[in-house]
Parts: C-alpha cells; structure tokens; sequence
C-alpha cells in the first residue's frame, strides 16, 4: 500500500502540473478580436456630394455676378440635397433675384457652362462656330417665302393673317389632351417641328411664311420654377445660337400659372441659305414639374408687326 502511494504521487502532480499549463497557456495567448460591427452605407452620399458640388459652384458664379451661371447650378444643388440645407436656399434666393435681371452680353464663364439637362437642337442656324453675317441694320430683310404649305401641314379655315389689329383666333387642342391654343384663322399648323429645347408639339405659321409659334414640352426635364428652367435656357443658347443676345426676362402668369417671358435677337438662315437677324418671344410655364415653352419669331424688322398676335395666342394658352 506505500508502494502504490509512492507512485501515484507523482502521477497527480505531473497531472495537476499540465493541467495549470493548458490553462495558463490559453490565459495568456492573444484574445480573439471582437467581431467589427457592419457600418451602414450612406443612401444619400451620391446626392449629397452631387448637392455640394453645385452648391460650391453656384456659389461661386454668385460671387463672380454670373447670375445666370449661380442659379442653373444652385438649382441643381437644391434638388439633389438631401438634408434641406437652408444656406442652398438662400444662395438660391439671392441669385434668382438677379437672374430676373436682363443679360445682353454673356460673360466668358457664361458660354462655358455646360447644361446638361437640355437637349439641343438648332436646325435653321449655322453650326457652332460657323461664320454668320448679320443682316446690316436698316437693310432689307428677305424672308422665306411659302409657295404651298409644308408636308403634313394643316390649314386653320377662317380669315386673314394680317397683324396689328385684334384677329379671330380659331381654337387647337392637344391631341395628347395636354392643353389647347388658339391660332389665326388662316395660319397653318404643322404637327411635331423641330424644337430648341424639348419636344415640338405644334407649330402654326403666317401664310407669307415671315412669322411662325411652335409649343414644345421637355418631358425630360425636371422643372423647380419657370425661371430656373428659363435661365437654363439662355446659358444654352448663348452657347448654341449665332448672334444670340437676351433683351428681356420677366416673370408674368400664363393659363393662372407663374412664367416667365424671354425678348431675345438672333442670327438665322433662310432657306436660300441667307443669314437674317430674328426676333422672337418665348413663354416658359410649367404643367408640375414639366416645362411647356411657347416660342413665336419673326424677322426683326417685322417683330413688332406680329408681336400682338403672339400676345394673344400666348394669352388663349390653356393646360387642359
């Protein structure tokens, strides 16, 4: 029974003894590092630094007094923050304040500026950058003339073209049932012309061929006010259009909704290939969000012969 004892001592302490250095060498070997909590990604981080973007832009043109140039990116900006900043608005504010100011001659950051949200489309003008010679002041405009109405073009039945004097208007709808316009008895309408900005809807034009009103609607566009959009407008066309200069930019109310009225001059060319100076009137109202842009021209030399009857066609537009 010693002898048992004997052995059996150093048994337990070499067995307690590898016991203790398991232990102590999982005690003191490296902790397992905590498992890292997943961060969330930010859903608005795209938005909030295209946000910024515009905001540091358009802060900038402010600042430089390109009105124009500040609220096209200040627009931009608003619609992209995320978070409502009240600094965007103000910034915003101030520069449409100015922006109802008229711009004759646009400064060199101005023509730079891109607009990306417009698709342009300048069909009777020379390319960008083609040579264009201006009709000397005082001499004789030679407009295009209309032997016969243009292919697809629908004569409005009813009484003369003349212009000055109160005309009877004869009424066109919409076939998409969006709104309706009334034109002069005898001007004919072309469905679907080419557009500056936008989709053409319709055109009516004088039978002698010198004046004409198209409507377009720029469903891709996401409108705020008329004069964000309309000062979207006078960037890209100082950009596109030869001899492009703004007169006037005023807001005013078109079928009970806020517009806004353009008077601008530029260079076109007839279809003999004739470079003319054009004057033209453009309403810009918004339907929501999509913008409706009502544009008549005519020669220079004639535009105040047929500024009252754009004044009434654009006062019988109504949104169905």
């Amino acid at each position: 029974m010693h002898r048992i004892g004997y052995f059996s001592t150093p048994r337990l302490v070499f067995g307690g003894l590898g016991v203790f250095l398991v232990c102590l060498t999982f005690a003191c070997g490296p902790a397992a590092a905590p498992a890292a909590t997943p961060v969330a990604p930010d859903p608005f981080a795209v938005v909030r630094a295209t946000s910024q973007a515009g905001y540091q832009t358009g802060t900038a043109h402010l600042d430089r007094g390109e009105f124009l140039a500040a609220c096209v990116d200040l627009d931009k900006a608003k619609v992209a923050d995320p978070d409502n900043r009240p600094e965007i608005q103000q910034a915003l504010e101030q520069a449409l304040l100015h922006c109802l100011t008229p711009v004759v001659e646009p400064t060199p950051a101005q023509r730079g500026a891109v607009v990306a949200t417009l698709a342009m489309v300048v069909p009777t003008v020379p390319a960008q950058g083609a040579p264009a010679t201006p009709t000397p002041a005082g001499a004789a405009l030679k407009p295009t003339a209309v032997s016969a109405a243009p292919p697809g073009a629908t004569p409005v039945p009813g009484a003369t073209a003349q212009t000055g004097a109160a005309q009877t208007l004869v009424a066109w709808r919409d076939p998409q049932g969006r709104f309706s316009l009334s034109a002069p008895t005898e001007w004919v309408t072309l469905p679907q012309p080419q557009s500056l900005f936008g989709t053409g809807v319709v055109q009516f034009s004088d039978p002698s061929g010198r004046a004409e009103l198209n409507v377009a609607v720029d469903n891709v566009s996401k409108a705020v006010s008329p004069e964000l959009y309309a000062a979207s407008m006078e960037i890209a066309m100082q950009q596109q259009v030869p001899g492009y200069a703004g007169e006037q930019f005023v807001p005013g109310s078109t079928s009970g909704l806020p517009s806004v009225r353009r008077v601008f001059t530029f260079t076109q060319r007839d279809a003999a290939g004739h470079d003319l100076q054009a004057r033209s009137v453009q309403v810009t109202v918004l339907k929501g969000s999509t913008p409706f842009i009502i544009s008549g021209s005519a020669p220079a030399e004639q535009f105040q012969q047929y500024q009252p009857t754009f004044d009434q066609m654009v006062q019988t537009f109504r949104f169905s």
